[in-house]
C-alpha cells in the first residue's frame, strides 16, 4: 500500500487502514458503522456538503461541555451550531440542516 499516512489512517480513530475498503472510505469498519449512525437523518446531499465542511476545517468549538457550542462555516456565513441546533435559515424553516450533521461528523472524528 502506498500513499500518506493521512490517507491509510482512520479519520475518526487514527488507527492504521488496510483493507482497500476502508482506505477508500476513509474509516475503519467499527468507526464508520458510528458514523453512519450520526448521519442516516440526513440527505445525500447534507451529508456531502457536511463532510466538505469538516474536511476544510470549518467547524470550531467555542464552548465545551453538554452544552457545547460551535462555529460552522456555511457556504455564505458562519452559524452557531450545537449538536442539534443551528442559527441558519434552514434549521428555522424546517428542522434540519448540515451544520448540525458537520458537528456531529466533526466530534465523531
Amino acid at each position: 500500500m502506498t500513499g500518506t499516512d493521512a490517507t491509510t489512517k482512520c479519520r475518526r480513530c487514527n488507527r492504521k487502514l488496510t483493507a482497500a475498503a476502508s482506505v477508500a472510505a476513509g474509516y475503519g469498519p467499527g468507526c464508520i458503522r458510528k458514523v453512519r449512525a450520526d448521519v442516516t437523518d440526513y440527505t445525500p446531499e447534507q451529508t456531502a456538503k457536511a463532510l466538505r465542511v469538516v474536511e476544510t476545517g470549518g467547524v470550531r468549538k467555542v464552548r465545551g461541555g453538554t452544552d457545547a457550542l460551535f462555529q460552522v462555516r456555511g457556504t455564505y456565513n458562519t452559524y452557531w451550531t450545537s449538536y442539534t441546533d443551528c442559527s441558519c435559515l434552514g434549521m428555522a424553516d424546517h428542522g434540519d440542516c448540515y451544520h448540525v450533521e458537520s458537528v456531529r461528523l466533526a466530534v465523531a472524528a
